[in-house]
């Protein structure tokens, strides 16, 4: 098991604070993909019986962030390059420019002034190092376009992938070389979103979610005409 240790849980805790312990041990990255969590182990570091512990461990299992198959060892999930492309992509642009073809005709100078707080506190966090700070700032950013939709259904779609985009996103940060300058990304989406043209907003996210997607990975980009939806 990786030398990351869990901190000690009062015997009140539930499943849902262990599994949130174990979440965020994921997404910040201190326990890495392909490391084993045992439960005998988990159980002496927090203090508390292997049930609470096993039940975490099926709803981050449900949620993608661990495999375990029966009579074998469970461990962090592996999150590759082909998973972001073939499947991470392609779900949020189709979730997400639909969200703002939905949304951006009901924007207001409230809405617009939300996301410019993000862009705010993105650069914020940015310049401090706050890696936490600015992936939950940019995850703001996004969901607020995607709640302001007004569309159930679309909300529960992204609502089963916010965990594996909010790991994505720290992966992604953590691949940059100044993370300073990742606010200033989204500069351009919120700019063209003033202009109330909803195509071109469209556009202008596409080309975003794969600019900063494919560039952190090290893959090309490809033509701007690919991204016209």
């Amino acid at each position: 098991m990786s030398t990351y240790r869990f901190s000690e849980q009062k015997a009140v805790s539930l499943r849902h604070r262990i599994a949130e312990d174990i979440r965020r041990a994921i997404i910040e990255g201190k326990l890495k993909p392909g490391d084993r969590l045992l439960e005998v182990e988990m159980s002496k570091q927090m203090g508390v019986s292997r049930g609470p512990i096993r039940e975490a461990l099926r709803v981050l299992e449900q949620e993608g962030l661990i495999h375990s198959q029966p009579f074998k060892e469970t461990v962090v999930a592996e999150f590759s390059t082909e998973e972001v492309v073939n499947v991470l992509i392609p779900i949020r642009l189709t979730v997400e420019t639909y969200a703002m073809r939905k949304a951006l005709p009901t924007f207001g100078e409230e809405d617009f002034a939300f996301l410019s707080q993000c862009l705010d506190s993105m650069r914020a966090n940015g310049e401090a190092g706050d890696v936490v700070g600015l992936v939950e700032s940019d995850l703001a950013f996004h969901e607020y376009i995607v709640v302001k939709s007004n569309v159930p259904n679309l909300m529960n779609i992204w609502s089963s992938i916010f965990t594996r985009i909010r790991l994505h996103f720290y992966m992604q940060d953590q691949n940059f070389e100044d993370i300073s300058t990742v606010w200033a990304q989204h500069q351009p989406l919120l700019d063209t979103m003033r202009t109330g043209d909803v195509e071109r907003a469209c556009h202008e996210l596409s080309r975003h979610i794969f600019d900063t997607n494919l560039l952190s990975l090290g893959l090309p980009v490809p033509p701007t005409t690919i991204l016209r939806r």
